[in-house]
């Protein structure tokens, strides 16, 4: 018993010791690149340096190559000798050691060994709809995780969601023949969704940069349209990619393998194991190991050897053909050497032709550039006069600065009048109520002073009564006489009085009309003298314009234009600049009568406008108005370049439109006008009158229309225009001055506006002097109708006193018949008069009060009108003075300019002048360097020729260009030896007639020698190509027919080296559960057997057959091949599908401990396993690297009776 188990140890220690002695001598030869199981195995064993493209299949070693066997159906101990001697060979091929696998892998981003996973592992997975979920999150551990529930609870749709979102197809998973059917069977479902959440951290991450620390793989399933396919997200959820090379790039960096059943094992891959035959076990071998792959790209590599092969026979079947070819050109190619060797004396003379026409054109180019020289000093010179000039004129901003000024003074001037206005208006409200209360004191004082005179009175009448009373007895007589004499008297007034006071009525009537009269003629003389000032005004600026504009021919149209068109003549623009739009204008002979209604209807703005044909022009003129200042001036208007509209003429006779009396000498103007001013559309007329009877139509319905296209009608001498809309005609007024700019002559113009200027000057004194004398009258007139107004008061009061005195003396009369002595009603009368004169001076005192209290405000008032007053005075003066010095300064601007665009002028010229020389200069040097190319080309063929030796290789250079630096080494030969090119024209002409002599006797006219040579040389190539193409296809075949067998033999070595340490672990792990083992590999049968010794300490318990162990021992098996197979396996994490559904509680405890172990342990750190059991892991211990997710029991019904699904408890030992 004790013999047995120690045979049983050695016999593994054996086999330990065997996998590392092969894992220490494996060391990468020189050039090669290191193999182990990876997508870096396939391209060592292929090598980096050769391509191959794959035909036709071949069958593989695996499906029944013949190949040497590496073992034979004897026992495992007959057998491990043969592996043994195997193994050494493979040692020594291979050179294996243990940096191996860490060389390798430096093109794929793998988990370092012994350190925790950072990239390509599992972190979260999510299912919507997906088979039996509705919705499912799981969140993953690093290391391991357990995942565990009842049937039917969907742990194997977890698994199958891996392998969908990670690029599988449906049948890949055994659930599902297509992906619809893998879509929760659910009437509300129209699409599954998947979602696998993979680590991206460290210097293991795929493009961490785009993706960052996790990448989410989403896959979508739809059943009724919408979007089906994988979609990549990074660690914001942000989408990066929809293609599916992306997903299978990053599947291929992170070296994960769904397709490897190793890495994702389900249930039916498993009974492979279970129930499969030995050809199953090896077939599942060598596609986890990538060896069939392999195998099936080296019988595609074979293909290509053959298909080499077959096509070099077909190159050698041709090539007697292209021999022949070849030997009838050489013999026609020495036929045309008597004609070649005549045209090698042809090409001499066309080089001495070409030096000859080379010297001519130099020399005369030498002459030109003396030429050009001379005029280039003197239009230096006058570019430095103008310059100068330039300079002394100073800058162009005084004339602005002045005209602001100017502006300024007039627009201060406006806001002070405007000011005055509206003082005066306060300063008339406030003294209104003032001079009420003046009129009411004024009124209050005469009654004051009528009280006053009332109390007087009758203090008086009081005295008089008390002394008539002392003396009444006495005098009665006397007084009687005297009372009726006064009384007559007083009658006798009474009526001289009423007769004047009718005559006094009667004048002051007729002075209040003569004053009415005059007032409305004042008003109309000022109203005169404002218009006759106005006009004159704009007739000085009038004649300031014209003034300035004498000299510039364009200041007419504006004063910024000819510094605007200075500035674009030297700016380069993409197309033509046309502007402005005046000077392109004049008026067709005669038809001068409508230039200034025509101008009108173009509108204000036109004249000075450019026009400009681009986006791009348009964005460097609008600079060029912000550098001249141009604010409303010089406008921009877009137009397209097309040929002149054709338009229609004016529909009538006598009826003129504007585009037949203006004359347009730009198309681009003319289109512009016709697109912007409508000029077709605008009809000129003499009288309102006539054109309405020749134009205007009236229709059934009574409604009007224009004949034509007129649109509006203008109409002399004012510009008033009408139209018809709506079948209604309009009339527009039109009350502005008229401007005439267009066919002006500038200097009768000028002379004309001075006399118009003199004329309204003398209008302008006469108006005056008609005004004040009008205003003089008015005032006397005034002056008359106020003193007739006192005089008639005078008169009314004296009638008043008059009638008062007769009234009086009657009254005496009668009280002189009934005399009483009584005075108490006259001493009332004066106490009543007392009281009404207080109650009048207490009125005083309050209107005063009132009047004092307003007139500061009135004084205030008057102070601020009489400032603004003098101060309009002033900016009046200001004004006027501004105005004359920039008239003066315009004029002298004028002449300066004048003389400095006749500097110009000259300066243009000379510069055209050099234009035009260095234009025949640049022709004449490029004919000259054409001659001497043409030169320096034959030169350097005949020296060539010459250089060889040989008319063959001379005729082969004679067909390629000379490099540049060829070129630039012939040396020109001195002109001293070159002649005349009429002579060398001479001799050209006559080798050429002897070469077509010679060509028509030899019949060999339409034979062109370089032709035949040419043909020549291609058939020479074609029959070298060919035979180099022969010789590199049997090189590259040998090559590779070389190479392959090498490789097949690496190849094998490595099969051999995976199998020994499958073998190795194997053994090790059925070790862990008192048993041993063995994995018997034919390779020549393609046959893998499991030899299990159930207790290594009893040689009987040995079975060949894994059916006759029980299921627990076969799954036990099972996961220990699994794990064999694995151990080279690169893979970021692994997932097995109940791997323990047959294991006892004993075996099963030990294989989850032994899984354990070996997942957390130093040389798997570094890995993710996922376990997918049916039975309960509760026992099981969690930490930082093992998880356990326990699935949700299935929903099953509750109906009595009812089936219910139950899980058996294998955790009891």
């Amino acid at each position: 018993m004790l013999r047995t188990q120690q045979a049983g140890h050695s016999r593994s220690t054996y086999i330990h010791s065997k996998a590392q002695s092969v894992a220490k001598g494996f060391e990468p030869a020189p050039n090669s690149i290191l193999i182990v199981f990876s997508f870096q195995w396939r391209k060592a064993i292929m090598g980096s340096h050769t391509t191959v493209r794959p035909t036709r299949k071949r069958s593989s070693p695996v499906s029944g190559r013949n190949e040497a066997s590496s073992g034979d159906d004897s026992s495992p101990v007959k057998r491990r000798r043969s592996e043994e001697t195997e193994g050494k060979e493979t040692t020594e091929a291979l050179g294996i050691d243990g940096t191996a696998k860490d060389n390798i892998l430096a093109g794929r981003n793998v988990n370092s060994p012994g350190e925790s996973a950072e990239a390509g592992i599992i972190k979260k997975i999510y299912v919507e709809n997906f088979m039996c979920h509705r919705k499912f999150t799981l969140d993953l551990c690093n290391n391991v995780n357990f995942i565990h529930g009842q049937n039917g609870s969907g742990k194997s749709a977890i698994l199958a969601a891996i392998q969908i979102c990670l690029g599988a197809g449906a049948k890949r998973t055994h659930r599902a023949r297509n992906l619809k059917e893998l879509v929760r069977k659910d009437s509300n479902c129209a699409n599954a969704k998947i979602q696998v959440t993979l680590l991206n951290k460290g210097e293991d991450g795929y493009q961490h940069d785009v993706y960052g620390d996790t990448i989410t793989v989403e896959r979508t399933i739809a059943l009724r349209g919408g979007y089906n396919g994988y979609k990549l997200y990074d660690q914001d959820k942000n989408e990066v990619s929809r293609n599916k090379k992306d997903l299978d790039e990053m599947l291929d960096k992170l070296n994960i393998q769904v397709e490897n059943p190793v890495a994702i094992l389900d249930q039916e891959e498993a009974k492979k194991f279970l129930t499969g035959k030995a050809e199953d076990k090896y077939s599942f071998f060598m596609k986890a190991t990538e060896l069939e792959r392999l195998d099936h790209t080296y019988a595609s590599s074979l293909d290509m050897v053959e298909d080499l092969h077959n096509q070099a026979e077909r190159l050698r079947g041709n090539l007697d053909t292209y021999i022949s070819q070849a030997e009838e050109a050489e013999r026609k190619w020495k036929e045309t050497q008597v004609i070649e060797r005549l045209e090698t004396k042809c090409i001499a003379y066309e080089e001495m032709y070409a030096w000859a026409l080379h010297k001519d054109a130099d020399e005369n180019l030498k002459l030109k550039r003396q030429e050009r020289d001379i005029f280039q000093t003197k239009a230096q010179k006058k570019m430095e006069e103008l310059t100068q000039a330039e300079a002394a004129q100073g800058p162009d901003d005084e004339e602005t600065n002045r005209r602001n000024n100017l502006d300024e003074l007039t627009q201060e001037a406006n806001e002070q009048a405007d000011r005055k206005q509206s003082l005066e208006v306060d300063l008339k409200r406030a003294v209104e109520p003032h001079r009420a209360l003046t009129r009411q004191l004024k009124t209050l004082k005469k009654e004051i002073d009528a009280a006053k005179s009332n109390l007087n009175s009758a203090r008086r009448d009081l005295e008089n009564r008390r002394a008539e009373i002392v003396a009444k007895v006495g005098s009665a007589e006397s007084e009687e006489a005297h009372r009726t004499q006064r009384i007559q008297d007083a009658e006798r007034r009474y009526a001289a009085a009423r007769q004047e006071r009718e005559k006094l009525k009667q004048d002051v009537t007729d002075s209040r009309k003569i004053y009415d009269d005059l007032e409305p003629r004042v008003e109309q003389a000022k109203n005169e003298v404002r218009a006759v000032s106005g006009r004159l005004r704009g007739l000085e600026a009038r004649m300031n314009e014209l003034e300035s504009a004498s000299s510039n021919s364009l200041g007419i149209f504006g004063s910024k234009c000819d510094r605007v068109k200075q500035m674009v003549e030297r700016t380069r623009f993409r197309g033509p600049v046309v502007g402005p739009i005046g000077a392109y204008v004049k008026i067709v002979a005669g038809k001068e009568k409508f230039a200034s209604i025509a101008e009108f209807s173009l509108g204000n703005g036109t004249l000075d406008r450019f026009i400009v044909t681009n986006e791009h022009d348009l964005k460097i003129f609008q600079k060029i108005r912000r550098e001249a200042g141009c604010t409303q001036d010089c406008g921009i208007l877009l137009q397209q370049p097309f040929a002149r509209y054709n338009i229609p003429p004016p529909p009538v006779e006598g009826i003129e439109t504007v585009a037949s009396v203006l004359q347009i000498s730009d198309d681009l103007v003319f289109n512009c006008l016709v697109d912007s001013c409508k000029i077709e559309e605008k009809a000129l007329s003499i009288s309102k009158e006539e054109s309405e009877n020749l134009l205007l139509t009236q229709g059934n319905g009574g409604k009007y229309a224009i004949r034509g296209k007129i649109k509006t009608v203008f109409c002399l001498p004012k510009g008033d225009n009408w139209n018809v809309k709506n079948g209604t005609i309009g009339l527009n007024s039109n009350e502005r001055r008229l401007r005439q700019t267009i066919g002006v002559d500038k200097s009768a113009a000028i002379a004309e506006t001075r006399r118009e200027v003199q004329s309204l000057k003398e209008d302008m004194e006469n108006l005056r002097r008609e005004e004040s004398k009008l205003e003089h009258q008015h005032t006397e007139s005034m002056k008359l109708w106020n003193k007739k107004k006192i005089q008639l008061r005078k008169n009314d009061q004296e009638l008043d006193t008059i009638q008062r005195d007769i009234d009086a003396l009657k009254e005496e009369e009668v009280s002189a018949s009934n005399f009483d002595t009584d005075t108490s009603e006259f001493e009332q009368a004066v106490g009543e008069e007392e009281q009404a004169l207080e109650a009048l001076k207490e009125q005083e005192s309050m209107l005063v009060a009132q009047i004092e209290e307003r007139a500061p405000a009135i004084d205030d008032l008057k102070a601020r009108l009489n400032e603004v007053k003098v101060r309009n005075e002033k900016v009046l003066e200001d004004m006027k003075a501004a105005e004359e010095e920039l008239a003066v300064y315009v004029q002298n601007l004028s002449q300066k300019q004048e003389k400095l665009e006749k500097k110009r002028q000259k300066v243009k010229q000379y510069e055209e002048i050099i234009e035009k020389q260095d234009n025949e200069i640049l022709d004449i040097d490029t004919q000259t360097n054409k001659y001497l190319l043409a030169a320096r080309t034959l030169a350097f063929r005949r020296k060539k020729k010459e250089a060889e030796g040989g008319d063959e290789v001379a005729g082969s250079e004679c067909s390629q260009d000379p490099t540049a630096e060829e070129l630039e080494a012939i040396d020109i030969p001195d002109s001293s030896s070159v002649k005349d090119p009429k002579h060398y024209q001479t001799r050209l002409e006559r080798m050429k007639k002897r070469i077509q002599q010679e060509r028509e006797r030899r019949n060999a006219l339409n034979e062109d020698p370089h032709e035949v040579y040419e043909k020549y040389s291609r058939a020479k190539k074609q029959l070298s190509s060919k035979m180099e193409q022969i010789n590199e296809i049997d090189s590259t075949s040998c090559n590779l027919s070389a190479d392959l067998k090498k490789r097949k033999q690496r190849w094998r070595q490595f099969r051999q080296y995976i199998s020994l340490i499958a073998n190795h672990k194997f053994n090790a792990i059925l070790n862990d559960k008192g048993s041993s083992g063995e994995i018997e590999f034919d390779h020549k049968s393609n046959r893998l057997d499991l030899c299990v010794q159930k207790d290594f300490a009893d040689a009987n318990s040995q079975q060949k057959d894994v059916k006759a162990l029980s299921g627990g021992e076969r799954s036990y098996t099972t996961i220990a091949l699994l794990l064999a197979v694995g151990e080279s396996l690169e893979t970021p994490f692994r997932v097995l599908d109940e791997f323990d559904v047959f294991l006892d509680p004993v075996t099963r405890k030990l294989t989850i401990e032994s899984l354990i172990k070996m997942a957390t342990g130093e040389k798997m750190r570094h890995r993710q396993f996922i376990f997918i059991t049916p039975q309960d892991v509760s026992n099981i211990a969690t930490s930082k690297m093992l998880k356990i997710h326990k699935m949700k029991p299935p929903a099953r019904g509750d109906v009595a009776g009812e089936a219910v699904q139950q899980t058996l408890d294998f955790s009891q030992t």
